[in-house]
């Protein structure tokens, strides 16, 4: 498996950052989900990670500082941006000459990169607030869906040895 011909792009919010806990604790908790850690060290052996999450800059780097865990992803790979669809389009070309993995909780979103590249893998991380009101897309389903990360490591392993 290739390195740098792999790229793994993860939202924040719900995805890795436990959100519903930082608001009930009035911003104040920076806590990450318990598989994180562990995903993150295990999926940098095999890819490239990146960062593409919709938010304030700053705010949305303070909790990759935080939760000790930006030193996993390599800054040109931090895409943060207010509106995430709008860039969408400038972050995929960027990475269309490899394997491109999009985790997030938002299946708008994942369906949105799907129609733009086709080829990349999508997996829906179902839990947080916009996944628990997210209706069914028409004519979409997500690569892949999962309700914690623990799962993505064997899914990104059999999808890159399909391809090799």
């Amino acid at each position: 498996m290739q390195i740098k011909k792999t790229i793994i792009l993860f939202d924040i919010d719900y995805t890795l950052f436990r959100t519903k806990l930082f608001k009930k604790s009035n911003l104040q908790k920076y806590v990450l989900y318990k598989e994180v850690i562990d995903i993150l060290t295990r999926l940098s052996r095999v890819a490239s990670l990146g960062i593409f999450s919709e938010g304030e800059f700053v705010f949305q780097k303070k909790k990759l500082t935080k939760t000790d865990i930006e030193k996993y992803f390599i800054n040109d790979n931090i895409h943060i941006h207010k509106n995430k669809e709008e860039v969408l389009n400038d972050i995929l070309s960027k990475y269309k000459d490899g394997s491109i993995f999009l985790i997030d909780d938002k299946l708008t979103i994942l369906n949105e990169a799907k129609k733009i590249l086709p080829s990349i893998f999508t997996i829906w991380v179902k839990r947080g607030e916009y996944a628990e009101k997210q209706k069914n897309i028409m004519n979409f389903k997500p690569d892949a869906v999962v309700t914690n990360l623990k799962k993505i490591m064997i899914i990104i392993e059999n999808n890159l040895n399909k391809k090799n």
